[in-house]
C-alpha cells in the first residue's frame, strides 16, 4: 500500500523504516509503493526506497490505513492510481510542494495538473459542505469515496467528467446538482448513498436528464442512477427506457417492487444488486440479456420469470436470493452463467430447457434445499462444482447423456426420465 512519511518541519513526526513499506520494481528501474504496513500519524512517502527513485503509488496503496491523518507526496512521484487511500478513515490532509511537476493540492485536497482532475478528497475531512474549485474539468473515480461527512457537494461548470464509483458511499449526501458542462458520468456514481434522495440536472442539459429525481442518460435512453435514499417502495421506471444501466439500483433498500417497462431490452451487472426488500420483479419479454449480479443478494425476492426473450443469464444474476424457491427458464436461453443461482438455498427445483448449452461454474452451488434438476441432452459443458453442496439434489438426465457423465464423475444422484417405464410393460 501507497505510504506517506512525515516531514522533519512537523512536530509529531515518525521516523519511518523502509521495511513499512511493500513496492514493486516497475520496467524503467523506479518503484510503484503498493503497500504499507508502519502506524504513523503523519507520513512523508520517501522520494527513494532501497536506492531507487519512487515514481507510482498503487491503486487503495493506503488501504484500510486508520492511523493517517496527513500525507505528503514527493515530486518524484509522477503517477497515482484509482483510490489509493480507500478507508483511510481519519485522513484530513493530502499536501504535495508547490512546484510538483504533476500534481496539486488545494485545502489538503489532491488534484491532478494534466487535465485538472480532482483525485482525492479525503475521508475524515469534517466539513460538511465542499465547492469545487473553478476551472477543475474531471472528478477522478472513487474521488469522494466513502467521505462520509459531506451532504452536499458543489459541481462547478468546468467539470466535463464524473468517475465511475465518484461519490460512492457518501452515506450523508442529500442531493447533488450536475451542470451542464458534464458530458460523461461512469458507472456506479452515487452508489451506497444512502441519503441521496435527488439528482439535479438542468432541464437545458445535453446528455442527461432527471425525472423525480431519478437520473437518465439521454443517448441510449438510460436510467443511470435512482437515489437510494428515495423512501417509496414501488417505483414505475418510464415507458421509453430502453436500458437499466450498471448498478443503477444497487442497495436500495425502500424497493419492495420496480415496473420495468417493455421498452427495456437489457438490465446490466449489479442493477438491482442488494435490494434486500425486493419482493417481486416482472422482466418484460423486451429484455435480451440480464448483467452479472443483476438480482445479486436480493435477499426477499421469491420467483422469477424469465420472458423467452433471454438468450443468457449473467455471472452471479441470482446469487445469494435467500428466498428465491422458484424461477423459470425459458427455452431461449442457451447458457447459465458462472454462480448464476449461488446459494439460492430456498430453492427446490429446476428445469433446464431444451436450449442451454452450457452450465457454468458454481450455478447452483450451495443450494441446499435444491431436490430436483432436470438437464436435457442439448447440455454439453458443466462446470465446475455447477451443483456443490446440494446435498439434497437429484439430476434427471437422460441416458448416455453428457449430464448422465458429469452426475457420474461427480458422485452426484441421479436418475433417468425413463427410469420408471418397466412399470408400463
Amino acid at each position: 500500500m501507497v505510504v506517506v512519511m512525515m516531514c522533519a518541519c512537523w512536530t509529531g513526526a515518525v521516523a519511518e523504516d523502509e521495511r513499512d513499506y511493500q513496492y514493486a520494481l516497475l520496467d524503467d528501474g523506479t518503484v510503484e509503493i503498493t503497500g504499507y504496513n508502519g502506524k504513523a500519524e503523519k507520513l512523508t512517502i520517501p522520494n527513494m526506497l532501497n536506492g531507487k527513485k519512487v515514481t507510482s503509488i498503487d491503486n487503495r496503496a493506503f488501504y484500510l490505513c486508520n492511523s493517517l491523518i496527513s500525507i505528503i507526496i514527493p515530486d518524484s512521484v509522477a503517477k497515482i492510481s484509482v483510490n489509493p487511500f480507500a478507508y483511510c478513515s481519519t485522513l484530513k490532509s493530502i499536501f504535495v510542494s508547490s512546484e510538483h511537476p504533476y500534481f496539486f493540492a488545494i485545502d489538503g485536497v489532491l488534484f491532478r495538473k494534466a487535465d485538472s482532475c480532482l483525485i482525492s478528497y479525503p475521508k475524515g475531512r469534517e466539513y460538511t459542505t465542499y465547492n469545487i474549485p473553478q476551472g477543475i474539468t474531471a472528478i477522478e473515480s472513487s474521488a469522494f469515496y466513502d467521505c462520509k461527512f459531506l451532504t452536499r457537494v458543489t459541481i462547478p461548470d468546468s467539470v466535463t467528467s464524473i468517475g465511475d464509483c465518484a461519490f460512492s458511499l457518501c452515506d450523508s449526501l442529500t442531493s447533488i446538482t450536475i451542470p451542464d458542462s458534464v458530458e460523461q458520468i461512469g458507472t456506479n456514481p452515487f452508489t451506497v448513498c444512502s441519503a441521496l434522495k435527488s439528482i439535479s440536472v438542468s432541464p437545458e442539459h445535453p446528455y442527461f436528464a432527471t425525472i423525480d429525481g431519478v437520473l437518465f442518460r439521454k443517448a441510449d435512453k438510460a436510467l443511470i442512477s435512482y437515489p437510494a435514499g428515495i423512501s417509496s417502495s414501488t417505483y414505475t421506471i418510464p415507458q421509453g427506457i430502453t436500458a437499466i444501466g450498471d448498478s443503477a439500483f444497487y442497495y436500495c433498500d425502500s424497493l419492495t417492487s420496480v415496473s420495468i417497462p417493455h421498452s427495456v431490452t437489457s438490465i446490466g451487472d449489479y442493477a438491482f444488486s442488494w435490494c434486500k426488500s425486493l419482493t417481486s420483479i416482472t422482466i418484460p419479454d423486451s429484455v435480451t440479456s440480464i448483467g452479472d449480479e443483476a438480482f445479486s443478494s436480493c435477499s426477499s425476492l421469491t420467483s422469477v420469470n424469465i420472458p423467452d426473450s433471454v438468450t443468457s443469464i449473467g455471472d452471479s444474476a441470482f446469487y445469494s436470493c435467500d428466498s428465491l424457491t422458484s424461477v423459470s427458464i425459458p427455452d431461449s436461453v442457451t447458457a447459465i452463467g458462472n454462480r448464476a443461482f449461488y446459494s439460492c438455498d430456498s430453492l427446490t427445483s429446476v428445469s433446464i430447457p431444451n436450449s442451454v448449452t452450457a452450465i457454468g461454474d458454481r450455478a447452483f452451488y450451495y443450494c441446499d434445499s435444491l431436490t430436483s434438476v432436470s438437464i436435457p441432452n442439448s447440455v454439453t459443458a458443466i462446470g465446475d462444482y455447477a451443483f456443490g453442496d446440494c446435498s439434497n439434489l437429484t439430476l434427471t438426465v437422460p441416458r448416455n447423456s453428457y449430464a448422465a457423465e458429469y452426475a457420474k464423475s461427480n458422485d452426484i444422484y441421479y436418475t433417468y426420465p425413463d427410469a420408471n417405464d418397466w412399470l408400463n410393460n
